[in-house]
Parts: C-alpha cells; sequence; structure tokens
C-alpha cells in the first residue's frame, strides 16, 4: 500500500504493535489506502494465529475486525453479556457492539 509502519512493542513475549504513519485519516482517499492495509495486515495476523488486540484493548479502529478475531460463540456472548447488564442499549451504543 506505500503506507510506512511503525513497529514497536513487547518483543520478549512476542507483543508487537503496529501503527499506519498517515497525514491525515480524516482525508477520504487516505482512510480508504488505510483501511485496505489494516484489512490486509488484519487478516494476515489472523489467519496465522495472531491476534488484532493487546493491552490495550480493541478501540474503534479495530472494530471491523472483531467478529472475525472473537469467533463466532465469543461475540454472541459479549452480545448477551451487554443486553443483560444494558437491556435498553444505552451504555455506548454502537462502539463495540452493533
Amino acid at each position: 500500500t506505500g503506507i510506512p509502519v511503525a513497529c514497536f512493542g513487547h518483543a520478549g513475549d512476542g507483543n508487537i504493535h503496529t501503527n499506519l504513519m498517515v497525514e491525515d485519516y480524516a482525508d477520504p482517499v487516505v482512510r480508504e489506502k488505510a483501511d485496505a492495509a489494516l484489512d490486509i495486515l488484519f487478516t494476515w495476523v489472523l489467519e496465522n494465529g495472531g491476534v488484532i488486540t493487546g493491552e490495550h484493548g480493541v478501540g474503534l479502529a479495530k472494530k471491523p475486525w472483531i467478529k472475525d478475531a472473537l469467533g463466532e460463540v465469543a461475540y454472541a456472548t459479549h452480545h448477551t453479556v451487554k443486553s443483560a447488564l444494558d437491556p435498553n442499549g444505552i451504555l455506548n451504543p454502537g462502539k463495540f457492539l452493533d
């Protein structure tokens, strides 16, 4: 994709963070290119038994891949717990779970 990537983290325990170095993510052209790069990266990571998040949590940037990362059962469990704790859907609507 031609986007520079900064890699850092905790190599001793295999935890590598990656940040795409883009100038203006608000620019639709830049955003489309960055999202395509993330899709390539996260798909590869998941296909190779890795995870897309570590100690910092998921965040909105990784939301499109969370269902694949968790699997159907864990994702459904998140929905069940969220529904039990927030039956009216008022806590962070649309953030982590749709």
